[in-house]
C-alpha cells in the first residue's frame, strides 16, 4: 500500500489509543511462548500501571530533553521501523531494543535500555511479566517518508543520544522527536 496516496491516518475514523485525538498507526511484534510438546502459544499484553485498557503498548512522544532544541514533526505516510525479527544472534542486536524481567511488584528500576535491561529476552521467570523497550530513530534523511527495509531513512544520532540532543549524522539532519514503546508481556 502506497503511503503517499492511501494515508491510513488521515483516513482514520476512530482509535484504539487512550487519547482520541491519536489517530496514529502502531505496531509491534507478537510474543509466543514455546511449549516442551512444541506447541505455541501467544502472549498477552497488559496494561501499563496506571492505564484503563486491555492489554496494548504504552506509547510516548518525547521532546528534547533540554527544552530548545526543535524538532520536525512527522510527515503525512511516514514509516519506520525498528528491530529484525529474523535476528538469532547477539551480533547486530541494537541497544534501542531492550527487555526487563519485572519482579512481583511493579520495579520499572530506571531509565529503559539501562541497569537491568537485557538485549535477549529474559531466560528466566519474571513474576511480573517482561516490559519491551523500543525506542525508534530521532534523525531523518528530511526527504523519503519510507525506504525499502524501512529504516535507511532514518538513523540514531551519531554522538550522544536523544536526551543529550546528541548531533544528527549529516546524511540524516533533520531532527525527529523521539518516539518510543513499552510493551508489557503476561509471561506469569
Amino acid at each position: 500500500m502506497d503511503p503517499t496516496t492511501h494515508d491510513l491516518v488521515k483516513d482514520s475514523t476512530c482509535t484504539s489509543c487512550t487519547f482520541s485525538e491519536d489517530f496514529s498507526n502502531y505496531w509491534t511484534a507478537v510474543l509466543y511462548f514455546r511449549a516442551r510438546n512444541g506447541t505455541y502459544r501467544r502472549v498477552r499484553q497488559f496494561p501499563n500501571v496506571g492505564l484503563r485498557a486491555d492489554g496494548g503498548i504504552t506509547v510516548y512522544y518525547i521532546p528534547p530533553y533540554d527544552g530548545k532544541t526543535t524538532v520536525t514533526a512527522f510527515k503525512p505516510g511516514f514509516r519506520m521501523l525498528v528491530g529484525d525479527a529474523a535476528l538469532r544472534e547477539k551480533q547486530g542486536m541494537q541497544k534501542q531494543l531492550c527487555h526487563r524481567c519485572l519482579g512481583s511488584g511493579y520495579d520499572r528500576g530506571g531509565a529503559p535500555c539501562t541497569g537491568t535491561d537485557s538485549q535477549t529476552l529474559p531466560a528466566g521467570f519474571c513474576a511480573g511479566g517482561i516490559r519491551t523497550t523500543v525506542t525508534f530513530p530521532t534523525c531523518w534523511d528530511g526527504k523519503n517518508i519510507d525506504s525499502p527495509d524501512h529504516k535507511s531513512h532514518v538513523a540514531y544520532p551519531k554522538t550522544g543520544t536523544f536526551e543529550s540532543t546528541g548531533t544528527c549524522p549529516d546524511t540524516h539532519p533533520v531532527r525527529l522527536p523521539q518516539l518510543m514503546y513499552e510493551v508489557m508481556w503476561d509471561v506469569r
